[in-house]
C-alpha cells in the first residue's frame, strides 16, 4: 500500500508491505484480492495535505505462446568501520521474445554521525519492443541530519527521466523532477524557526483518459500515453512558532509559482497560514488556522480556508477533532464544511477502534470535500465467541487535474500510470463472528458489503474446523463474492466456492483411514476476455473425492479411490453443456518377505456422455532398500474407447515396463521437515 499527496502523484509519503495469508489472500475466480482488514482510500486530517492511498501489485502473467528469461542479481558492501553504510548494485535483465528489459542500478548509505546519513541511488532503465524503443536514468541524492546545536535540515534531489521504466518496483512518475531543503531551528526556549523550499517539474507525455471498457480492458504493462504536460510548481515556505504561556501561535508565509508551459500560464500566489492552539482543561484544546491569500492573485488548489474546533484527547495515543471549515476564492466559491475526526487511528479500549479521516482534494477544475469514516469494534459475547463491526464512508469523487495530468475513473493502471488514480465515492461495512472457544474447534463468518457509483458488492465467508468425533475431523469452507473496482461492473456473475473435507483416522488403530472431499464451484475461471464482453455466462462445477486405506496386517494393504467431476456452462441463452468425469482406482499389496512385496493396480476415467473410456492395469514387484527407501519394476498395460475415433466405437491401446522409487523423505533425511521446534526462552 503506497499514501502519497492526491495533487503531486509521485510524492509518496509512506509505503506498507504486504503479505499474503496474515493480511490478503487471492480469489482466482475473480482475479480479485480480498483483504482481511479494511483499507481506506484517503488518509488525512484538515490541518495537512489530501492524502490517498494505493494498492500496488507486482505480478508475472503465465503466457504459453513466448518463453523468456530472466536473470537478476545484487551485491552489496558495508565498511567495517563505518557501522550503518552501504554500498549497492543491482543488475537485472528480462528476454521476452519481442520484449527487452534491462536494468541497474547502484544505491548508497552513508551515515553522517549520530543523527544524520546520506541517501544515494543511481538507475537506468532500456526497453526495446516490436513498437518502440526507450531509455532513460533515474536518480536520488538526499542528506539530513543536525547542522548544529538546535539546528536540523534536510536537502534532496530527485528526478525521474521520461524514458526510464520499472514495472517491478513501487510507482514512481516519469518526467517528474524535485529538489528543494527544509530547516528548523530553535532560535530561543519558546520560539522555534522553520523554512522550505520545494520544486516539482513534470513534463511528458501522461496516461490517455480512456472511458471505453474495450480501451480500460487493453492488455499490456505500459499505459497508453496520451497529451503531454509541461509545468514547474515552486513552494517557499518560512515561518515561525511561538509558546506563550500555555497556549502556542504559530505563523508561515507561503509562496507557490505555478507555471504551465502549454498553456502559457503562470500564477504566483502568496498565502499567509496562521494556527493558534490553546488548552482549556487538561484534556480539551481549541484551535483555530487560517490560510489568508494575499493579493488578487490565487493559487486554484488552494483556496481561502478557515478552521475552527476543538481537539479532545480521549486518551494517549488518540485525538478527537470537531471542526469547522469556511472556504472561499478558487474556483468553488463560498463554502463550509462540518468534519469530525481522530487524528491518529488507536484502540479506544481492549475490544474497540474508532478511525475517522477527513482532507480536501483539489484540481485545477475546483476543490472538492473527500473524507472517511470508521469504525471496528470487537465485542465479546460469551467467553470465545466474538462479534466483529465496521463501517466506512467515502464521499465525492476525487476526479481531477494535477501537475502529472487528468485523473479519471479506471478498474486499474499499469506501469507508471498510478497518477491518473483517484478514490471514488463509497461506503462499506461489515459483520462477523468469531469462536474460539474449543480448542478442537474453531469457526468464523464474516458479511461485507461496498456500494459505490460502479454499483454493489458483497462479500459472504464463512470457515469452520475441528473434531466431530475422537476419529473424525472435518472442515468447511464457503466463500461468496464479486468485486468493486471502478468502471467494471454488471459483467460477471458473483462468484460461489464451498469445500468441505471429512478425514477419518482411528487413534487407537491404523487399520482403516479415509478421507472425503467436496468442492462446489459456482462461475470459476470466468475473469472477462473481449470475447464474452457483454455475453452472459456461467458455470458450475461439482468434485467429489473419496479415498481410503484398509491394512487388516503387516502383509496387506488395500486402497480405493473414487472421483467425479461434473460440470454444467452457459454462454448463451442457446448455448448450454454439461460433462461429467468419473475416476476408480483400486490397489492391492501383498508383502511376502520383509522386503519384498508385490502390488497389482487398476484403474479407470471415463466419461459416458461422450461414450470415452480409457482402463489401465499394472503389476509390480517392490524391493525395500530400508524401511524408507523401495525400488519397484512393473510392468503396465491398457486400453482407451472413443466413439469419437475414425469408424465408431474404435480403441487403442499400450503397454511396457516401468521403474518406480518410493521414499519416504521425512524419516530418510534425519526427520527432514518433522523436526522438534525449539524450546522457547521465556523473557527475563
Amino acid at each position: 500500500l503506497e499514501t502519497e499527496e492526491l495533487n503531486r502523484p509521485g510524492t509518496v509519503v509512506e509505503r506498507q508491505q504486504l503479505s499474503r495469508g496474515p493480511d490478503y489472500e487471492i480469489d482466482y475466480d475473480r482475479g480479485t484480492l480480498l483483504f482481511r482488514q479494511p483499507v481506506s482510500a484517503i488518509d488525512a486530517n484538515p490541518l495537512g495535505p489530501a492524502l490517498v492511498r494505493r494498492i500496488v501489485v507486482t505480478y508475472q502473467v503465465e503466457d504459453f505462446t513466448a518463453g523468456g528469461n530472466l536473470y537478476a542479481g545484487r551485491v552489496q558492501y558495508r565498511a567495517p568501520g563505518l557501522p550503518g553504510s552501504l554500498l549497492g548494485a543491482t543488475l537485472l535483465y528480462e528476454d521476452q521474445g519481442m520484449r527487452d528489459f534491462s536494468l541497474y542500478g547502484f544505491d548508497a548509505l552513508i551515515p553522517l554521525g549520530e543523527n544524520g546519513r546520506i541517501v544515494g541511488e543511481l538507475a537506468r532503465s532500456s526497453l526495446t519492443t516490436d513498437v518502440f524503443n526507450r531509455s532513460g536514468m533515474a536518480y536520488r541524492l538526499e542528506a539530513s541530519g543536525t547542522l548544529l546545536d538546535g539546528i536540523s535540515g534536510r536537502a534532496y534531489l530527485s528526478s525521474t527521466e521520461r524514458g526510464f521504466d520499472n514495472t517491478a518496483t513501487t510507482s514512481f512518475r516519469p518526467g517528474q523532477t524535485r529538489w528543494g531543503a527544509q530547516l528548523q531551528a530553535r532560535v530561543g526556549e519558546q520560539t522555534q524557526f522553520r523554512a522550505r523550499f520545494d520544486q516539482e517539474t513534470n513534463d511528458g507525455p501522461t496516461p490517455e483518459v480512456i472511458t471505453d471498457l474495450a480501451g480500460l480492458l487493453r492488455p499490456g504493462i505500459d499505459p497508453v500515453l496520451g497529451a503531454p504536460v509541461d509545468n514547474t510548481l515552486t513552494t517557499v515556505q518560512a515561518g515561525v512558532t511561538q509558546q506563550i504561556g500555555s497556549a502556542t501561535l504559530g505563523v508561515d508565509f507561503v509562496n507557490r509559482n505555478r507555471r504551465d508551459r502549454t498553456t502559457d500560464l503562470s500564477t504566483s500566489s502568496n498565502q499567509l497560514v496562521s494556527r493558534f492552539n490553546l488548552p482549556i482543561s487538561g484534556n480539551l484544546d481549541f484551535v483555530a488556522q487560517s490560510e489568508l491569500n494575499l493579493g488578487a492573485e490565487q493559487d486554484i488548489l488552494y483556496p481561502t480556508r478557515n478552521l475552527v474546533g476543538l481537539e479532545w484527547a480521549v486518551q494517549p495515543g488518540v485525538t478527537m477533532r470537531l471542526a469547522q471549515q469556511f472556504l472561499s476564492g478558487g474556483a468553488i466559491g463560498p463554502r463550509s464544511i462540518t468534519s469530525l475526526d481522530t487524528i491518529a487511528n488507536y484502540e479506544l479500549g481492549d475490544n474497540t477502534t474508532l478511525t475517522n479521516r477527513y482532507s480536501l482534494a483539489g484540481g485545477f477544475n475546483g476543490m472538492t470535500g473527500q473524507g472517511a469514516i470508521g469504525l471496528n469494534h470487537r465485542l465479546t459475547l460469551t467467553p470465545g465467541l466474538r462479534a466483529n463491526f465496521s463501517f466506512e464512508r467515502i464521499y465525492s469523487d476525487g476526479f481531477g487535474t494535477t501537475g502529472a495530468g487528468d485523473q479519471f475513473a479506471q478498474p486499474f493502471a499499469v506501469g507508471a500510470g498510478a497518477s491518473a488514480l483517484a478514490p471514488q465515492d463509497s461506503t462499506a461495512y461489515s459483520v462477523g463472528l468469531e469462536y474460539t472457544g474449543d480448542p478442537d474447534f474453531q469457526a468464523s463468518a464474516r458479511a461485507e458489503h461496498r456500494t459505490s457509483n460502479s454499483g454493489d458488492n458483497l462479500v459472504l465467508s464463512a470457515a469452520a474446523a475441528g473434531r466431530i468425533t475422537p476419529s473424525l475431523t472435518g472442515l468447511m469452507r464457503f466463500q461468496h463474492a464479486n468485486f468493486a473496482n471502478q468502471t467494471i461492473t454488471g459483467i460477471l456473475g458473483d462468484s460461489t466456492n464451498l469445500r468441505l473435507g471429512l478425514a477419518y483416522r482411528d487413534p487407537g488403530s491404523d487399520v482403516f483411514n479415509a478421507l472425503l472431499s467436496y468442492e462446489f464451484r459456482n462461475n470459476p475461471s470466468s475473469t472477462p476476455d473481449s470475447i464474452l464482453i457483454g455475453v452472459g455466462s456461467g458455470s458450475q462445477d461439482h468434485t467429489l473425492g473419496i479415498e481410503a486405506i484398509y491394512a487388516p496386517d503387516w502383509r496387506w494393504e488395500f486402497y480405493g479411490r473414487y472421483g467425479l467431476r461434473a460440470s454444467n456452462a452457459t454462454l448463451a441463452d442457446d448455448f448450454r453443456f454439461g460433462n461429467a468425469i468419473h475416476l476408480g482406482q483400486l490397489r492391492a499389496t501383498y508383502r511376502f518377505a520383509y522386503r519384498w512385496d508385490i502390488t497389482g493396480e487398476a484403474r479407470w476415467i471415463g466419461q459416458p456422455a461422450v461414450g470415452y473410456g480409457e482402463t489401465g492395469y499394472a503389476l509390480e514387484a517392490g524391493y525395500y532398500l530400508n524401511p524408507d527407501l523401495r525400488l519397484g519394476v512393473g510392468y503396465s498395460f491398457g486400453r482407451a474407447q472413443d466413439g469419437s475415433f475414425i469408424g465408431g466405437g474404435e480403441s487403442r491401446s499400450a503397454g511396457g515396463l516401468y521403474l518406480g522409487l518410493t521414499v519416504k523423505v521425512n524419516q530418510l533425511f534425519n526427520a527432514f521437515g518433522a523436526e522438534p521446534l525449539p524450546e522457547t526462552v521465556p523473557d527475563p
